[in-house]
């Protein structure tokens, strides 16, 4: 829409309408005190006040002046008030005018976020800070809308893309079996077994993101101990390391070895999440290191590994959804592409920071954990 037509859409809409003939009543009410005070009320009060100085036999020589009195304020009412109201009038359509124009931009952006279109912007109005506020709010949310969008589209397509592979095996397959060319034998059923397994683990991810992401409006916070939560995650992975002849230990330092809020069960899961990650990464005879450290200001909990490392390239990818740093079969072992994702989400949630850090391919990850002893979570 045009600003011409805008302005002709806003300049007589009911709402510019009904306010300027509000304000146009109330100047004319005024109007009309004002002329009643001065032609009825003002000859007799200076009649008063003339007999009350004294001057009883000027005041009655003056009655026949009360016509000319009158007159003359009548002229000097319309000389001075109509102008002004009309100066009055010509304002008040101006503002409204304005605040008609700002509603509809609002308006017009409104319905183009109801459309989908998130790249709607309003610009400021000039009209004062309430209006400028509500502009910056406006912008802000469909910004946050858009990012939503961007992300769910995202995610529909990575699901597709990782749902493709597990379910293109199958259907191979059953139509090899079909065929004759494929056997039923222990090695199809452990294919069978294998993609199916990983399209649960898919979706159980995917709902463990979700409610990952939505975790701030039903988190249970309680004071817990941080490093006790690590200890808890590394006895329960123990067993699958000492498969694997990974030594898993644990440590904690610092002056403050004082709980902090949390939620337990989520932090547990992101504990058991990163240590998982580290297990799957790291070559038999390699070592994984869970340590708390309590300072003043905040508790970090570090778990590092002496895996494969991460390269340069990829670390700063590794919490998106669905990345992974090996492609192809080494891929099946890292498991969905989601579990670093679901982890960060969880400990935003709660007021902390996760972040990865590598030297380079060959030595080793470390997953830091930082929660702030005075925060906000959410």
């Amino acid at each position: 829409m045009s600003s011409t037509a805008t302005d002709r859409r806003w300049s007589w809409s009911p709402l510019t309408v009904r306010l300027m003939l509000a304000q146009t009543a109330v100047l004319v009410v005024g109007l009309i005190i004002v002329v009643v005070t001065a032609v009825l009320v003002g000859p007799s009060m200076f009649y008063q006040e003339l007999i009350e100085s004294g001057h009883a036999y000027a005041a009655f020589g003056l009655v026949h002046l009360e016509d000319a009195f009158r007159s003359v304020i009548l002229t000097a009412l319309v000389i001075g008030g109509l102008p002004a109201l009309f100066i009055a009038g010509m304002l008040s359509f101006y503002l409204y005018r304005t605040i008609g124009r700002s509603l509809a931009s609002f308006s017009t952006a409104a319905g183009q976020v109801a459309a989908g279109n998130y790249d709607v912007h309003v610009t400021s109005t000039k009209l004062g800070p309430e209006f400028d506020l509500l502009a910056d709010s406006f912008n802000d949310m469909a910004e946050k809308l858009a990012a939503v969008d961007t992300t769910r589209r995202q995610l529909l397509a990575d699901l597709a893309h990782e749902m493709r592979t597990p379910l293109a095996s199958l259907k191979g397959h059953l139509e090899g079996i079909e065929d004759g060319v494929v056997e039923w034998d222990e090695r199809t059923i452990g294919i069978f077994d294998a993609q199916i397994a990983r399209m649960e683990r898919l979706a159980r991810d995917i709902r463990q993101l979700t409610a990952a992401e939505e975790a701030t409006a039903r988190l249970q916070l309680t004071l817990q101990d941080p490093g006790v939560l690590a200890c808890q995650a590394a006895a329960a992975i123990e067993p699958a390391a000492a498969v694997k002849n990974i030594a898993v230990t644990t440590s904690s330092g610092g002056p403050m070895a004082t709980p902090v809020l949390l939620d337990q069960e989520r932090m547990g899961q992101v504990l058991g999440n990163l240590l998982e990650n580290a297990l799957g990464h790291t070559p038999p005879g390699g070592a994984i290191t869970v340590h708390t450290d309590n300072a003043p200001e905040a508790v970090t909990v570090t778990v590092t590994d002496t895996g494969e490392g991460i390269s340069p390239e990829h670390l700063e990818h590794v919490f998106a959804r669905f990345y992974r740093v090996h492609t192809g079969r080494e891929a099946h072992r890292a498991g969905s592409g989601l579990g670093l994702a679901i982890s960060r989400s969880l400990v935003e949630a709660q007021g902390g920071t996760l972040e990865a850090a590598s030297d380079g391919l060959g030595h080793g990850a470390t997953f830091r954990i930082r929660l702030p002893r005075n925060r906000d979570p959410g």
